[in-house]
This record gives C-alpha cells, structure tokens and sequence, in this order.
C-alpha cells in the first residue's frame, strides 16, 4: 500500500539530495581557495599583479641624454597598470553571484543552506506529479506541493541531512492536508457510550456500491465488537441478490453471531426493523444492517436505501468503498452523501493498492472521515484509520 507513492517522494528526494551534496562540495572548494587568498594576503596579490607587467628579456642598452627624460615615468606606467588591473578585480567580483556564493559557503561551513527557486519548484512539482499519478485529488495535490513550497521557501535546510530535512517537509504538508477534515468517531468507544448509557440496541447501517466488500467489512466489525464483548446482530438487508443473503448467513456462523433474514426480493426495511426488535427483545448491543449494492446513479436502489434508513433511524451510517477505485470514489461519496447522511467511510482492499492516492484526498474533497482501513481478507484485517500510518508509509522517518 502506498507503494508508488512512497517511491516516486523518494525519486524527488534523492534528486535534491545530488544536487545539494554537489553544491556542498563546490562550497568547500571555495570557502577552502577564500582561506588560501586570506592567508597569503595582499602580497601575493601585488606580487602577481607585478609579474603581469611585461618585462625585457634582454639588457637594457645605454641611452643619449636626449632621450633620457623618456625612460622616467616607467614607475608611474607600472602604478597606472597596477590600478587598471585593481580596477578590473572588482569588477568581475561585482559580477559574481554573492548570494550564491555565501549560501555555498555558509552549506559548506555551518551545515546550513536555502534552496534555490529552481530546485524548490522542481521539487515541488515533483511531488504533485507524484501525487496525481497516485490518484490524489487535483485539489488536494496542488495544496500539499503549495505548502511544501512555502516550507522550503521560508526556511534553511541542514546540509548534512538533506534527505531527512525533505522528507520533513513532505510529511508536515501531508498532516497539514490530512488534518483539517473532521475527526471521525472511535467506533468501539462510540458504542461503548451507547450501551452505557442505555441507548441500545446501537443500530449501525452499511452502504456503497457492489463489489466493494460491505458484507465481509461488516463481518469483520461484528468481530471486532464481539472481541470487547459487545454482543451484535446481522440484517441481512441486501435482498436484491440471494447469494448476498447466502454470504451474510455464512459469515455470521463463522463470527458467531446471529443473522435476520427473509427470502430473495423480500423489503430490506422490513428485515431492519424485524433484526431491531429480535436485539430489543434478546438484549443485543448492536444491530449491524447490511444494505444491497449500488451505483450511485440508479435512483431505485438509493430510494430503498433512504427508506432502511427512516425505518431504521441509524446512530451510524458508513460507507464502505475501494481504495483501488481511484478518483472515482470522492465522487460516489459525494452523490450518496446527497441521498443519506454518512457519518464515516470505511476503505476497503489497501493492501491491494499500490498507489492508494484517495485514502490521502476522501477526507479532503468529502468532508467525511476515514474510520477504518481493510487490508486483508481475515476478520481481524481491519486497521483503525490513522494519519500517522498513511503519513509514515509515504515519507517514512
């Protein structure tokens, strides 16, 4: 999961990471060659200066006194030259790069240095190509690589851990991004409340297009809740297909928990509110209400959706998608999220994403938190969704 993700960053980090070892290594050229001119002095200087003047190989010859004032102002000539070649030493200094300079020097020296706009904007643009190649939003992939921008722009880089520095910034611009959606509930904890404070059965509704594994991510948060010994029930609500009432029998034997169901075609409503009244009347902590699958566009299916969720009122409704699906999931959440209030996603099949780009960008374009990830096939393959996870995965330590 994650994997071409992590190692496109990668690629764009050890292409500045040559870069400024490079750059360091010219800045210890010159600060070492700067030491050798500040301790040899201007003597050396004057002495080179000297030896630019063309002398005459040969003797000089004796010369008439008519002729004598002539050779006189051989020093003022020699002084005239010296100036000239002063003169032209400050000009092609005023011509060289300072800033430049220094900041090779002050990275060769005090192990700190700036990017310069180029290779910032290079960087940066890495990094968003990385990003929507991984299927991150556009949105979401121009504001982690603005903010990665405004990081490196503002501040020195330590010389001497140019990878660590970048993969710094990389990971504070994700939690920035990663941050601002809002929190979702711990579901256990959420539950937990509930029965505590006498408000069971807890009623939990599942929804999202077929495919997706909503039946088995069921199964698996039956599991986990009955490993806090809190006590469930299954709806088996999706009577559009029978094997889909097959499937939830079968994992509700393999979890070992009770399931309600009726036959092929019977009203999911009816079977919701028939699984409610069995929690009522055995004291179950929770009912569980799987839902048929369905497109977003197939207004039937989301009007028998809308009608579990009156009938049922649910303290929870998750939406259960693909993180292979790319893109195209935000989009699915956002047209259901029309019909039926979502409370959290629950992202399914991470393990099978390499580039698992939407797990980065839901939260951001929907506004609806990530509360579990599915990496695996077994009831116990549900990890809690955790910023620190997605963030370490990409741009590890």
């Amino acid at each position: 999961m994650f994997d071409n993700l992590k190692k496109k960053i990668s690629e764009a980090v050890n292409k500045i990471v040559k870069r400024e070892d490079a750059k360091k290594e010219e800045g210890q050229e010159i600060a070492g060659a700067k030491e050798t001119a500040i301790i040899n002095g201007p003597e050396r200087k004057q002495e080179e200066i000297d030896g630019d003047i063309p002398q005459s190989s040969s003797k000089e010859e004796p010369i008439s006194d008519s002729y004598a004032p002539i050779a006189k102002p051989a020093a003022p000539i020699k002084d005239a030259y010296r100036e000239e070649k002063a003169q032209e030493q400050k000009k092609e200094e005023k011509a060289q790069p300072r800033l430049s300079l220094k900041t090779k020097i002050k990275g060769a020296i005090l192990g700190r240095s700036r990017l310069d706009r180029g290779e910032i904007e290079d960087f940066a643009e890495s990094i968003r190509s990385s990003l929507l190649e991984s299927e991150v939003s556009y949105d979401t992939a121009d504001e982690i690589t603005s903010d990665i921008r405004k990081r490196l722009a503002e501040g020195d880089i330590d010389t001497r851990k140019v990878r660590e520095e970048l993969n710094s910034t990389v990971r504070e611009s994700l939690r920035e991004v990663l941050e601002k959606g809002r929190k979702g509930v711990d579901l256990g904890l959420f539950v937990s409340d509930r029965i505590a404070s006498g408000k069971t059965p807890v009623k939990i509704l599942f929804l999202g297009p077929n495919g997706t594994g909503k039946t088995t991510t069921m199964a698996k948060i039956a599991h986990m809740l009955k490993s806090k010994k809190i006590s469930c029930v299954l709806s088996a609500s999706d009577t559009f297909r029978a094997a889909a009432i097959e499937q939830t029998v079968y994992h509700g034997e393999r979890v070992g928990v009770p399931v309600i169901k009726s036959g092929y075609g019977a009203d999911p409503a009816s079977i919701a509110f028939d699984a409610i009244a069995y929690a009522k009347s055995h004291n179950i902590d929770v009912v569980l209400v799987d839902s048929a699958g369905r497109q977003e566009t197939n207004r039937n299916l989301i009007g028998e959706v809308q009608k579990i969720a009156r009938v049922v009122k649910p303290d929870l409704t998750i939406f259960v998608g693909e993180s292979i699906s790319g893109n195209v999931l935000p989009n699915q959440i956002k047209e259901f999220s029309k019909f039926v209030a979502i409370d959290g996603i629950i992202l399914t099949k991470l393990d099978c994403d390499s580039k698992g780009g939407n797990a980065i960008s839901i939260t951001n374009t929907t506004g609806i938190p990530i509360l579990f990830f599915g990496i695996g096939e077994g009831y116990d393959a549900l990890a809690p969704y955790s910023i620190d996870f997605v963030i370490g995965s990409i741009a590890p330590n």
